[in-house]
C-alpha cells in the first residue's frame, strides 16, 4: 500500500489554478465537502454553501489572486484537490484546503499543505492560522498531524481556530 501511495503522490503536480480549472475546482469542492460535512450539515445547506462559496464569479476572484494564492493538485489531468491562502486581519492563513475523497489518505492534502507553508516562509510568516469546524473530525485530525494546535474556538460559526508555527523567530 505505501509504495503505491507514493507511486501515486509522485504523479501528483501542485501549481497556481487557472480559470480554466474552475469547473474541476467545483467538482472538488462539492465530493470533498459532501465527504467531510454531509454528517454535520443539512444537504440543502451544502447546497447553498457551495453555490455561493463556489459560485464561478467567487472562484474567478479567489483564483485571480489579487488577495490570496490558489493552488491545484493534479494528477493524469484531473484536479484532485486544492488550497487558498493569504493574509487576514491576523496574518497569514489558510482559507481553504480540500481534496477529492477518491484521493484522501495519499499525501496530496500534505503536499498542498507543504507548497502553501513554503509561500508563507518566503513571505517571512513565522506561524499562520486556519480554521476548522469543531465536528469535521477528518479535517481536526489533519490539521492536528500536520503540527497545528487549536488555539481557541469561533463560537458563532462552531469553528476551531488553528495554529502552526513555521519558525521561531530570534529575540
Amino acid at each position: 500500500m505505501a509504495e503505491r501511495d507514493a507511486e501515486a503522490l509522485s504523479d501528483v503536480r501542485i501549481r497556481t489554478a487557472r480559470m480554466d480549472d474552475i469547473t474541476a475546482i467545483q467538482a472538488a469542492a462539492s465530493e470533498s465537502w459532501r465527504a467531510a460535512y454531509g454528517h454535520i450539515f443539512a444537504p440543502g445547506f451544502i447546497a447553498g454553501f457551495l453555490n455561493s462559496a463556489y459560485s464561478t464569479s467567487a472562484l474567478r476572484a479567489a483564483v485571480a489572486g489579487r488577495r490570496s494564492t490558489f493552488l491545484v493538485a493534479e494528477t493524469n489531468g484531473d484536479i484532485v484537490g486544492f488550497a487558498q491562502f493569504g493574509e487576514r486581519g491576523r496574518g497569514p492563513e489558510l482559507f481553504r484546503l480540500y481534496v477529492h475523497p477518491r484521493h484522501w489518505r495519499r499525501g496530496i492534502g500534505r503536499r498542498l499543505l507543504s507548497h502553501v507553508e513554503m509561500q508563507f516562509l518566503v513571505l517571512g510568516a513565522a506561524r499562520y492560522f486556519c480554521t476548522v469546524h469543531k465536528d469535521n473530525v477528518i479535517g481536526r485530525n489533519f490539521y492536528l498531524s500536520q503540527g497545528f494546535a487549536h488555539v481557541g474556538e469561533r463560537d458563532t460559526r462552531d469553528e476551531w481556530c488553528m495554529r502552526k508555527a513555521l519558525w521561531i523567530p530570534e529575540n
